[in-house]
């Protein structure tokens, strides 16, 4: 019931949206499927009109393994269930980045192909806790703490939208929900692996976090939220005058002073995606606001900043961009 009132609450999910499944075989995406189908026999409930498996080819037999169980299950629950073969390769972002961009696009292309409106994901509370102290852990700043939303565009021209209805469940229910249906899942082994942030904080930290706070993966999500508002507020300022433009007054950044100066500049235009660390922006800010009038430059990412002696000039066309 949760998950069912968040669908139409938090991800604005109608009765008439048709829906797929993004279906991995692990807990939360069967959970999510086990809901989807028992929405789908109510009334005023989207369509459920199937289920995605994207098979990444990257974990050998045991991807195969994946693949074969999700077609039984969707067969046993009359499901349809279509599955996409995508081959990341590393890249300049690495195997994960292209991975999820290839997992996403292929989501994206099913659901238009189905005449589908939403894609709905099995993000849940853990989720969000683990991502939380894994960009604490690395370093963050404003953008990197709203971390993963109830709904959002496919992408910037999409009418689709992947929708996260179990955003406020945490993955003991989910496992709940599995044990009393009596349906099981796949565990996917490299989640458990020490080498890697999630399974270490998994093995070693949100267990005993648990403990002393049984609610600390549902603040996680409020604290999200939170970040996400605080993002587009400070969005909505860099978008304007005089913060918009390539050149920017210092005396407007000195008015606000420099620790709130550099939260309003990564949001700027130019430098949303430029990759720049909150380091470098915290030290054009501070520099714009102290009493140097001699030239300064800055160089991280794709972005160049100067600060002269009355402005700051923005420019995203440095070499590293066009490497």
């Amino acid at each position: 019931m949760k998950a069912r009132t968040a669908l139409r609450e938090r991800c604005g999910i109608g009765g008439s949206d048709r829906v797929l499944v993004a279906f991995s075989g692990g807990v939360d995406s069967t959970a999510l499927l086990l809901c989807a189908w028992a929405w789908n026999r109510s009334r005023n409930a989207p369509p459920l009109v199937g289920a995605v498996h994207v098979h990444h080819h990257l974990r050998a037999i045991d991807a195969d393994a994946d693949a074969q169980h999700c077609a039984r299950l969707c067969a046993e629950l009359g499901v349809p269930l279509q599955t996409v073969d995508v081959f990341p390769s590393k890249g300049r972002s690495g195997i994960s980045a292209s991975a999820r961009r290839l997992r996403l696009a292929a989501l994206e292309s099913c659901a238009v192909e189905a005449g589908a409106g939403a894609v709905l994901m099995a993000h849940h509370a853990d989720d969000v806790l683990e991502t939380l102290l894994m960009r604490l852990g690395r370093g963050t700043a404003h953008r990197g703490l709203a971390l993963i939303p109830w709904s959002r565009a496919a992408s910037s021209r999409s009418s689709v939208r992947f929708a996260r209805p179990l955003l406020g469940c945490t993955r003991a229910q989910l496992e709940s929900l599995c044990h009393l249906c009596a349906v099981p899942w796949r565990e996917d082994r490299s989640n458990a692996s020490m080498q890697s942030a999630r399974g270490w904080l998994r093995a070693h930290v949100t267990p005993r976090l648990r403990e002393r706070w049984p609610r600390i993966a549902l603040h996680a999500i409020d604290a999200a939220g939170i970040a996400r508002d605080g993002a587009w507020a400070l969005a909505q300022i860099a978008s304007r005058p005089p913060w918009s433009a390539a050149r920017v007054q210092r005396s407007a950044l000195r008015d606000v002073g420099a620790e709130r100066a550099a939260a309003i500049m990564a949001f700027h235009p130019l430098l949303r995606e430029s990759a720049i660390t909150p380091r470098t922006l915290r030290a054009v800010a501070r520099a714009a606001c102290d009493e140097e009038t001699r030239l300064r430059t800055f160089l991280d990412g794709f972005a160049r900043i100067e600060v002269r002696s009355k402005e700051i000039r923005i420019d995203r066309s440095n070499d590293r961009a066009l490497s």
